[in-house]
């Protein structure tokens, strides 16, 4: 069945790619954190968006996708992407310039449930009971993580 394999090869590609960008998060954080407070946070992001720039202008002329979205929510959307992106590129820097990089990596794993509780609330998508348990274990985890080294540094 040719629309199976389809839907099989489109997830391989959308987990290789959410791989990549995981990747390239971690060596953000790492490089970032290196730098630390010896950039301002807003030069940081100043390069991070004109790189941005410069590689998108790159990949759309590659594509061939130059056009403009349709009007209305499609809009909308794209703006709200960029903005929530933006500020969460200065919270993330401003994080790493204050706290050491594995608290922060761990507060980032919140973003799975975020996205589940938002993706409800706004799209009325359930999530499957594996994806949930799947979810549950990394927030556990994690708080476990942080609870241990919590404890550590008290005591």
């Amino acid at each position: 069945d040719s629309e199976s394999e389809f839907d099989y090869m489109g997830r391989v590609r959308g987990t290789l790619a959410a791989f990549a960008g995981a990747i390239c998060v971690a060596l953000t954080i790492i490089v970032i954190r290196k730098m630390g407070k010896s950039v301002n946070y807003l030069i940081s992001i100043w390069y991070y968006s004109m790189t941005g720039i410069i590689l998108s202008v790159i990949a759309v002329s590659v594509t061939h996708e130059w056009r403009l979205p349709n009007c209305g929510m499609d809009r909308a959307f794209l703006i709200l992407i960029g903005v929530s992106g933006m500020l969460s590129q200065i919270f993330l820097t401003k994080a790493l310039q204050i706290e050491k990089a594995g608290p922060v990596a761990l507060m980032r794993t919140t973003d799975v449930l975020l996205a589940f509780l938002l993706q409800y609330l706004f799209f009325n998508y359930i999530p499957t009971w594996w994806s949930l348990g799947g979810a549950l274990c990394v927030t556990i985890s994690t708080t476990g993580i942080a609870i241990r080294k919590w404890y550590s540094i008290v005591s």
